[in-house]
């Protein structure tokens, strides 16, 4: 797969696999993070989300600056190294859920943004340098697909990498991982704010409340909270009991058994069926929920329901979860470390093209020799071929990044949760890792992939060692098990960099032989082709959403839920168009921006991703307000109207390109 690449395109893809993991191993739970910790309400939690990734992507332009002007790709990206490892170690500082500890988070995301912007499109321009040289030049666009396949093998394995030190450290200390707690005390909170806000407007919806007597103003104040009582109350008795029965169920498994005290019939009944659900954790809790003493209980007793939530949630939360979060997050500063050491070890891979235009650079050699000098016109023509292709792909992330808002409500609301043993396999690394084993031993055998055309003994060894794992894991995992498992509806996100594993040695093999054949299509023609494939992604999930009902109409999951192959089939199509997309965009940024604005132009397709990254948000308000297939038909119509408009302007593209 690297035979005729420059050796430093291992390096750098190493580096920013390494330093991928610790990014999507922290972007995975910080969310969770901010919830469990602080107790930010959604609102609050989307808003410190969207602008810390705002951030992520619009920084580059500046790293991108100072790169070409000032330091150098290198530097530039050691100290983006520096800024992301202080912004990873304040996150995994054990702190209070305060004013201090909410300050250390900020500076961290800050430390975190700033510290990517350095480092993320400059690496992007260095791989692109490379290839500058004439010996490369016809290899750029697979470079990049090679590439992107390391950022992707970082991303496939953060979120089970958070998932596991979470369920670790709970573990450790007799819990399991309930997301009642964290997300019930959030709901309180959106609660609380929504009853403020109610009574606020209410007063003042009187007019004359100032004028008023203040016996009269008493009396509206009177009448607005039996109203907000009405309004709210049977939500929160909702709410804390299911803090409640969410502390119960841990203190089951910290042999803390509380008693039925305090619960009314309706609350037993549910507690018990719950319990009856997860059978070998809860058993306890019917056999002795009258027999022990609530003295025991953190929150004193559950007569107070409300006491009892808020003392446990803050016991558990803030201790328990914040220690698991704060572990992963540490997990990203050891990632760093390895990438660094990659990058700085095997410097000389890379050095020759780390050139800053205008100033000598006497390590270079004849790599200055390979820039061209280009014209005002020329410089133009190239600037504006570049916008036009950022332009295009802010609405391919816009739809693709649906994976992590409303392809995941999908996932929740309309797709069959509860699954055999047999069909978790397919959710399963334990399942999933020896298949890309299998998968690659025949690309050695079939593609020549580790010289294995010449040498089938590597492409065997590989098969049988995945057949191996597989059969391992279904003797451990499901010979002989009979109950559903249940999948969260985050876990779907898994496949999108599974596929890109898979699918990159096939697509980097087609685009070769096309290559040699003198066919290979131009990089704006991938692009475009990308966008219609992303098209037909969604109609994928459009057919699979005719007859369901309307996110609007849900009280809570759909009474009709579809098979999990529906959202497995679009993320495979959605990754085939990002192979055609991603990489190649990549790629003409690197072969079209002016030398001097070499790590600019990386940080513009990244400030393109922003914007599209902020779309996905604002898309994502017409969730309940459109029907599902009126949903996916505005993604598939931004696609398709995306693609033709790539194609109208396809000759100017290829003409900057040659």
């Amino acid at each position: 797969m690297f035979k005729n690449h420059p050796k430093g395109l291992l390096v750098l893809a190493l580096t920013n696999m390494g330093e991928r993991f610790g990014y999507y191993t922290m972007l995975a739970i910080l969310a969770l993070y901010m919830q469990a910790k602080f107790g930010f309400s959604s609102g609050t939690t989307s808003m410190i989300y969207g602008t810390f990734l705002a951030l992520v992507y619009f920084l580059p332009i500046f790293g991108g600056i100072v790169a070409d002007k000032w330091l150098g790709y290198g530097k530039t990206i050691l100290f983006g190294v520096l800024g992301m490892f202080g912004g990873y170690l304040l996150l995994a500082v054990p702190s209070g859920p305060d004013v201090a500890g909410m300050s250390m988070m900020f500076a961290a995301l800050f430390l975190i943004s700033a510290g990517t912007g350095l480092f993320k499109g400059n690496l992007q321009a260095l791989v692109g340098k490379l290839y500058d040289d004439p010996r490369y030049q016809s290899n750029r666009d697979i470079a990049f697909s090679i590439f992107y396949m390391f950022i992707n093998i970082g991303a496939f394995f953060a979120p089970s990498m958070a998932n596991t030190i979470n369920k670790a450290v709970l573990e450790k200390q007799n819990y399991v991982y309930d997301a009642a707690i964290p997300k019930n005390f959030v709901r309180l909170n959106d609660k609380v704010v929504d009853e403020q806000k109610f009574m606020t407007e209410l007063i003042q919806s009187h007019s004359d409340f100032d004028s008023e007597s203040a016996e009269e103003q008493q009396a509206i104040i009177k009448k607005a909270k039996e109203k907000q009582g009405v309004m709210f109350a049977k939500d929160k008795e909702e709410v804390m009991f299911n803090l409640k029965a969410a502390g119960i169920y841990q203190l089951t498994h910290a042999n803390v058994i509380p008693t039925a005290e305090g619960l009314t019939t309706d609350e037993y009944t549910l507690l018990e069926s719950r319990a009856k659900d997860e059978q070998a954790a809860k058993e306890a809790v019917i056999a002795k929920i009258n027999a022990f003493d609530t003295s025991n209980l953190p929150g004193g007793s559950v007569d107070n329901p409300d006491a009892f939530a808020e003392s446990f949630s803050a016991e558990y939360v803030h201790d328990s979860l914040s220690t698991s979060y704060s572990l992963s997050f540490a997990v990203a500063c050891f990632s760093l470390i390895i990438s660094v050491l990659v990058f700085l070890i095997f410097k000389k891979s890379w050095k020759s093209v780390d050139v800053v235009a205008g100033k000598k650079n006497e390590d270079a050699g004849e790599a200055n020799a390979n820039v061209p000098q280009l014209s005002k016109q020329e410089v133009r023509d190239r600037m504006i071929a570049l916008f036009l292709v950022f332009f295009v792909v802010i609405f391919f992330w816009m739809a693709f990044h649906q994976n992590g808002l409303c392809m995941t409500f999908f996932a929740r609301d309309y797709t069959i949760s509860n699954i055999t043993p047999v069909q978790n396999m397919m959710f399963s690394l334990l399942s999933l890792i020896p298949v890309i084993v299998i998968l690659y031993g025949v690309y050695a055998m079939v593609l020549g992939l580790f010289g294995g055309k010449k040498n089938p003994k590597v492409g065997a060894i590989l098969i049988l060692l995945g057949i191996a794992g597989l059969a391992g894991t279904y003797f451990m995992d499901v010979k002989g098990a009979t109950e559903l498992v249940k999948i969260t509806p985050q876990i779907f996100q898994q496949f999108n960099p599974f596929f890109i594993i898979v699918l990159t040695p096939v697509v980097v093999a087609i685009f070769a032989a096309l290559n040699r054949k003198g066919k290979e299509p131009s990089a704006p023609r991938k692009i475009g082709y990308g966008m219609l494939i992303a098209a037909i992604g969604f109609v994928v999930l459009l057919v699979a959403s005719i007859g369901l009902p309307a996110p609007s109409t849900l009280k809570g999951t759909s009474d009709v839920l579809v098979s999990p192959n529906w959202l497995i089939g679009t993320y495979f199509t959605l990754t085939i168009a990002e192979l055609f997309l991603s990489p190649m965009g990549l790629s003409f940024v690197s072969k079209v921006a002016p030398p001097q604005y070499s790590g600019l132009m990386q940080g513009g397709w990244l400030a393109a991703t922003a914007i599209g990254n902020l779309l996905v948000g604002v898309m994502g308000t017409f969730w309940d307000k459109l029907p599902l297939v009126a949903f996916w038909g505005v993604l598939i119509a931004c696609c398709v109207l995306s693609f033709i408009f790539i194609f109208s302007i396809m000759k100017k593209l290829e003409k900057v390109a040659a």
